[in-house]
């Protein structure tokens, strides 16, 4: 079951609650008693594999240059 993060309109305090995709609770706030609503998470990236570095898309032009100045 995924967890959500829950911020009160008035107060603004915050919560997370663990709940399945298909339930809409209503969830209410623990300091004000007023009604909370489903806020967008923080969420971390990760990039893994290759095309994701500039150095990645670099042709080889480098070795091709240096081949013909040393003849």
């Amino acid at each position: 079951m995924p967890m959500y993060r829950y911020v009160c309109k008035s107060c603004g305090h915050e919560k997370v609650e663990l709940h399945s995709i298909n339930d809409n609770p209503d969830i209410s706030c623990d300091v004000c008693g007023s009604k909370m609503e489903r806020a967008i998470g923080r969420v971390g990236i990760v990039f893994k594999g290759s095309g994701f570095y500039i150095t990645d898309s670099r042709k080889s032009s480098s070795t091709s240059s240096t081949d013909s100045s040393s003849k």
